[in-house]
């Protein structure tokens, strides 16, 4: 994908919610975050927390997302990555 913008790691996964830390920009909300093998687990960002976390929900099972996995967001809106 060449919209690549940005790397952060998993910090806890409940469910289908995600909570993330990117050390360098956030991802804006809404946008697509990739994870797991083959970055297949796709998760929406739904909130900013603070200057390096965000929370997201998968629209995908999680299994296999633990914390420590990368997590890849890319500048594109949600709908147009899924749809």
């Amino acid at each position: 994908m060449s919209n690549l913008s940005n790397t952060g790691v998993v910090v806890s996964v409940r469910g289908s919610v995600v909570d993330i830390r990117f050390d360098g920009n956030l991802p804006p909300i809404h946008s697509v975050l990739r994870a797991g093998q083959e970055e297949r687990i796709i998760i929406e960002v739904l909130a900013q927390h603070d200057a390096h976390h965000v929370r997201g929900i998968a629209s995908t099972p999680t299994q296999g997302l633990a914390r420590g996995t990368v997590v890849r967001g890319y500048r594109r809106a949600f709908k147009s990555a899924c749809g």
